[in-house]
């Protein structure tokens, strides 16, 4: 992790094959429920991961759990980059209508339907406004998969507190994501 920091690209090598199955458990776990015919797979997902950290050079990851929180933020931002591609392909604008119960279902269908993801994120974007230490519990818990106990570590808190903010933070994006009371509303 340190010879990563300081840009030595040859290290991400030596790290890759020790971190692999934990990235490749959070990919399954963001991706589950989809076919694996014509769609993104967990496997793909840890490739691009790679190619992105490839491209970032240097990492400044201060542990282990650090490192699987940027990995968790990266992946969210390669699928939010799959989705953007397929919604303009699709539609145009990437906008529609979203039943708040179809998005909350157990399964994750970005791929059938990448309106939920970009819907998703900006309202991430909006909650990391108002408040990001609530934007970045989502992140920890819901993209790099991790355990509350994992999140509060991570975020150096009290495990009650990261509850708090998650169940708060999942009220606030359930809100947002049925309607944000403007314009925006009508679209997500």
């Amino acid at each position: 992790m340190a010879a990563l920091s300081h840009g030595d690209r040859e290290s991400l090598d030596r790290l890759m094959p020790l971190v692999y199955q934990e990235l490749h458990r959070m990919a399954s776990s963001v991706l589950r429920g989809e076919s694996t015919t014509r769609r993104t797979r967990p496997t793909s997902l840890v490739n691009e991961l790679y190619l992105e950290l490839q491209r970032q050079g240097s990492l400044r990851a201060e542990s282990q759990k650090h490192f699987f929180h940027i990995a968790g933020y990266l992946m969210r931002r390669i699928l939010v980059q799959h989705a953007r591609r397929r919604a303009a392909l699709k539609r145009g604008s990437g906008r529609t209508d979203i039943p708040i119960s179809d998005f909350l279902a157990s399964t994750v269908p970005w791929e059938d339907h990448p309106e939920r993801m970009l819907a998703l994120n900006e309202a991430l974007s909006r909650l990391s406004d108002f408040d990001p230490i609530k934007a970045s519990i989502v992140d920890l818990r819901f993209f790099a998969d991790l355990s509350v106990e994992d999140t509060a570590r991570v975020l150096e808190m009290s495990p009650t507190t990261v509850k708090r903010h998650w169940a708060v933070a999942r009220v606030w994006l359930f809100d947002q994501l049925q309607s944000d009371g403007g314009s925006e509303a009508s679209a997500v």
